[in-house]
């Protein structure tokens, strides 16, 4: 059973969770700071079953600055019609993935990265995550459930 944060009111989710949420897409945001300045971008990604996160960008983009810094890569869902929703948090080093890297590095290359973005993205990175978190919003039943509201009569 998951744990409920006891201020919170969500559910914190187990690393699997996080894992098998971070696997089941596409787009996320990448968290990072370049100029001095706080910025958060998406993009495509795939993830790596380590929970390395793997994205591609051009030579142009603010994001080719952001090997070897601490980022946050962060990833949600939600169902607006019930109302629920869960976000999934990757804490980690950002580093460029080049042709001349170790067997990991090739390995991450092999992942499916399709970018929605025009253009070549030719530039990859990769997140090794430091730490993994997420949280849901518990299903909860509301009144409206049951075909009324509160302070109405019907």
């Amino acid at each position: 059973m998951a744990h409920v944060g006891a201020l919170s009111g969500l559910e914190e989710l187990n690393p699997g969770e996080c894992l098998y949420l971070l696997a089941g897409n596409t787009i996320g945001r990448v968290g990072f700071v370049a100029h001095g300045l706080p910025h958060v971008l998406p993009v495509n990604y795939g993830v790596d079953r380590d929970g390395s996160i793997v994205f591609r960008t051009t030579s142009q983009s603010v994001l080719a600055g952001v090997g070897g810094q601490t980022v946050v890569f962060e990833v949600d869902g939600y169902d607006e019609a019930r109302q629920l929703g869960w976000s999934v948090c990757v804490l980690g080093t950002a580093r460029e993935i080049t042709d001349h890297d170790d067997p990991t590095a090739q390995r991450l290359r092999e992942l499916s990265v399709v970018t929605w973005a025009p253009g070549p993205r030719d530039r990859w990175f990769a997140i090794t995550p430091d730490q993994i978190t997420g949280r849901r919003l518990p299903l909860q039943v509301s009144p409206r459930d049951f075909g009324w509201l509160p302070g109405v009569v019907g």
